[in-house]
């Protein structure tokens, strides 16, 4: 079979009922994305607020880590309980855990509430993206998903920018309180347009054993990554330690899923080599952007100490052209198109857009918006169709697991990208520093202050080529993914 056009679901619903239930999710799905960003140009005012500045890069990171940890469990939960039960609790833990942030009187309760508002978010962007393979007809499908990934990549590019906006002008906790409504009309409108669906009725044992050593391994290596993008010495004894303790986590984890009855990641996902390259295609398109998410509003205010509603002009384009390309790109492949073309078009074009990068400066705008814009057309076109690819080669009890498996992929790649590309920043700007972590101490100064603003700007550009490297990784993954990939698994 073609992968022109993925077979499968349920004939049901007319047009009418599948749009209502695609515009109920898009808030869930908006609001999920956003708070995965929504705080990075926040965070030196919540670490001098809370009194704890070593400590911020941990409240993106402990989102990051339990939205990776949570995708592949409510997933597969999704699958013997149905998608909307697990969705609710999905949203109601979102919401909870945004009113503990806003109250948070320090930093170890708002990073422990970010670990909480992670599982939430992380499930409800799984969950959305299964039940849209769920109803949608598979000739409309990439359509669909062309229009939440949009969302996704809108939220994502947005977040900084609003962030920054809203802790100027109201203050850092009005960044968690807006959830709040939004959240809740997330819930209603979910409500209202999935509780109707059908709800399995088997049940099967949960591998709860294979969920703890999935996590502790999981939250081990990103807590390495993390401390290396903090100034940590990439041979320091604890990153050492941290990093051999989660190998040893994820290897226990795998003897485990080869053996459990119900296991939470079925090894035949891993099986697949389409799968497992389409994976790793997702989680490098978000290494990307998620990276530039965070890099790009610091790089522009280091070099120009704009304020942030400049800042908002500047990163406007790359905020819009992500999601359009892949609106396009979903109606595309609905319309007749190749998944495997749309897929190596935006490899190629987001290798372009971030060599164009390594060698633009802020204050070159034509050349930096162009290269903002490149890496957004790119990252937009990759998106859709390796999802959908995915889905085409799974069963319909396979189809929620599946999903949240890419999901997984997705966060683990965009923490990578955040602490990896931090790290490689901090390690550039302080080699002459003998102390890493007085370096990375200094930059950050930098950054806030614009002291000595001109030399950051070379470890700015190698920080980029070194996000090239990655994108041309992407792209000969990308080439080895077949054209005839629609034949789903039996």
């Amino acid at each position: 079979m073609s992968e022109r056009a993925a077979a499968s679901p349920p004939a049901e619903l007319d047009d009418a009922q599948i749009h209502r239930i695609i515009g109920g999710l898009a808030v869930a799905m908006f609001l999920a994305a956003l708070d995965q960003t929504l705080v990075a140009v926040a965070l030196l005012s919540i670490g001098r607020d809370l009194g704890d500045l070593d400590l911020m890069p941990w409240v993106i990171a402990a989102y990051l880590v339990a939205a990776t940890i949570s995708a592949p469990i409510f997933g597969k939960l999704s699958d013997q309980h149905g998608r909307w039960p697990m969705l609710a609790v999905a949203l109601a833990t979102g919401i909870g855990a945004s009113l503990i942030c806003a109250l948070s009187p320090s930093m170890p309760m708002l990073i422990a509430a970010r670990v909480l508002q992670g599982i939430g978010g992380g499930s409800v962007i799984a969950l959305v993206q299964t039940v849209v393979a769920d109803i949608a007809p598979g000739a409309r499908r990439g359509r669909y998903q062309g229009w939440f990934s949009g969302v996704y990549a809108a939220a994502s590019v947005m977040g900084p920018v609003l962030g920054g906006l809203i802790a100027e002008y109201i203050g850092w906790r009005g960044i968690f309180l807006i959830n709040l409504p939004t959240g809740v009309i997330a819930f209603v409108l979910a409500r209202r347009v999935l509780a109707g669906l059908p709800r399995t009725a088997r049940k099967r044992p949960i591998d709860y054993a294979g969920a703890v050593l999935l996590a502790g391994g999981l939250s081990a290596l990103m807590i390495a990554l993390t401390r290396l993008g903090q100034g940590v010495s990439w041979i320091a004894p604890s990153t050492l330690l941290l990093v051999a303790a989660g190998v040893l986590l994820l290897v226990l984890c795998a003897w485990r899923e080869h053996h459990a009855p119900e296991p939470l990641l079925p090894p035949v996902l891993f099986t697949d080599p389409v799968l497992v390259r389409c994976y790793s295609l997702f989680g490098l398109a978000f290494f990307t952007l998620m990276g530039l998410s965070v890099l790009l509003p610091l790089w522009i205010q280091s070099a120009s100490g704009l304020g942030l509603d400049r800042i908002a002009i500047l990163l406007l384009p790359f905020t819009l052209s992500s999601p359009l390309a892949a609106f396009l790109a979903g109606r595309r492949i609905s319309r007749g198109g190749r998944m495997r073309t749309q897929r190596l078009a935006g490899s190629w074009v987001t290798a372009m857009g971030l060599a164009v990068l390594t060698i633009a400066t802020p204050n070159a705008l034509v050349w930096f918006v162009l290269g903002t814009v490149v890496c957004g057309l790119g990252i937009g076109m990759v998106m859709p169709a390796t999802l959908m690819t995915v889905q085409s080669r799974v069963s319909a009890d396979r189809m929620g697991i599946a999903t949240a498996s890419a999901g997984l992929f997705r966060s683990l790649g965009g923490a990578l990208g955040v602490a990896l590309l931090s790290a490689v920043l901090f390690g550039l700007a302080a080699h002459d520093d003998p102390d890493r972590a007085a370096g990375a101490a200094a930059l950050r100064t930098a950054l806030t202050s614009g002291a000595d603003a001109s030399a950051l700007q070379p470890a700015f550009q190698l920080t980029f080529a070194v996000a090239t490297a990655v994108a041309l990784i992407a792209l000969a993954i990308a080439w080895t993914i077949p054209a005839h990939d629609g034949r789903p698994e039996s």
